[in-house]
């Protein structure tokens, strides 16, 4: 093994983009300076560990999240002449090794090696059957994949199924019939779903503790503390506290619409608060120009009812998985 970064990268990047290209992955074609900017730059936070056969005929990425204490497996790629000859068991069983080494230093043990949505660094992929619209992060491994079934077999074991779901806005309609039943629903339980107004609606924090979200537990504070203010966000209204969000409202220069999600408080469950949050996020998103909206959600969650009745459609699913059957 010899380490993989930014000065011998060309060999990586021509893999990497070979593998797209002979479509075994739905990625964006990269330049070296996108390809090393992505993987090979680590942040604050973020540890990478890249390393290359000693041939060059493939390579592997770990990233450690010390924010969220979590090792990631974010890519890996052999050459096709080079298959099934133990390149990649043999690149995995190096990654897990700097993944202990690196336990040992942090003086604890860290949690099995992943391959998920949590991973830090986003991979922006291309939706099959759309005109190049695209999702900004991979959600783990492709279900039923030759790459699934090769990571079983190395020991790691799916954790949950994640879907990912595309709407075309201009598709988008909602009537003011069902707008209506939906709205007297939740005023009867004193809520009500509009647009954050710093100056009447407190408590985003309290809906970040209450959901206990990994990523939200940092994203959204992060959004509501921006110098200048978050961005729109539609909110649930309990009286003057918030009781959910959907958004913030930002538009992708390719007219993708960008979000950080959409979640209700526990308190304010079963009242149709979930269903006016996102459908109050389509149309507002709408009205900003979005051209379509892509999002992921587990196979079980039962918000994918929401999203089905606006219209989205599943267009990937995807295994998330852990090395756990070592």
């Amino acid at each position: 093994m010899k380490l993989l970064e930014s000065r011998n990268a060309d060999r990586a990047l021509s893999l990497y983009n070979q593998s797209i290209r002979h479509g075994e992955q739905n990625l964006k074609v990269l330049s070296k300076q996108e390809f090393t900017e992505l993987f090979l730059t680590p942040s604050k936070e973020n540890l990478t560990f890249a390393s290359y056969t000693d041939d060059e005929n493939g390579f592997i990425i770990g990233t450690y999240d010390g924010g969220i204490d979590r090792f990631f497996l974010t890519m890996l790629v052999v050459d096709p002449a080079f298959r099934r000859k133990g390149y990649g068991t043999h690149l995995v069983s190096h990654l897990q090794y700097q993944m202990d080494e690196l336990s040992g230093k942090l003086c604890h043990k860290l949690p099995p090696m992943e391959i998920s949505y949590f991973d830090p660094v986003n991979i922006r992929w291309i939706l099959p059957g759309t005109d190049g619209h695209t999702h900004q992060n991979s959600q783990g491994v492709k279900l039923g994949s030759p790459a699934h079934l090769f990571f079983k077999n190395l020991g790691f074991r799916d954790f949950s199924t994640q879907n990912t779901y595309h709407l075309l806005l201009s598709d988008y309609t909602w009537s003011k019939a069902r707008l209506e039943i939906y709205e007297e629903r939740a005023a009867k339980a004193g809520f009500s779903v509009e647009l954050y107004d710093p100056e009447e609606h407190t408590g985003m924090q309290d809906v970040v503790d209450d959901l206990n979200n990994d990523l939200w537990n940092w994203q959204i504070p992060q959004e509501m503390n921006r110098p200048e203010g978050p961005r729109p966000i539609v909110i649930v209204n309990d009286h003057g506290r918030i009781g959910g969000f959907a958004g913030p409202i930002v538009v992708e220069d390719d007219g993708r619409c960008w979000l950080l999600g959409v979640a209700v408080h526990s308190r304010c469950r079963g009242s149709g608060c979930a269903t006016l949050l996102f459908n109050r996020m389509c149309q507002e998103f709408k009205d900003a120009g979005a051209v379509y909206l892509t999002l992921f959600t587990g196979e079980d969650n039962p918000a994918r009812k929401i999203y089905e009745s606006a219209g989205m459609k599943i267009l990937y699913s995807w295994a998330t998985m852990r090395r756990t059957g070592i």
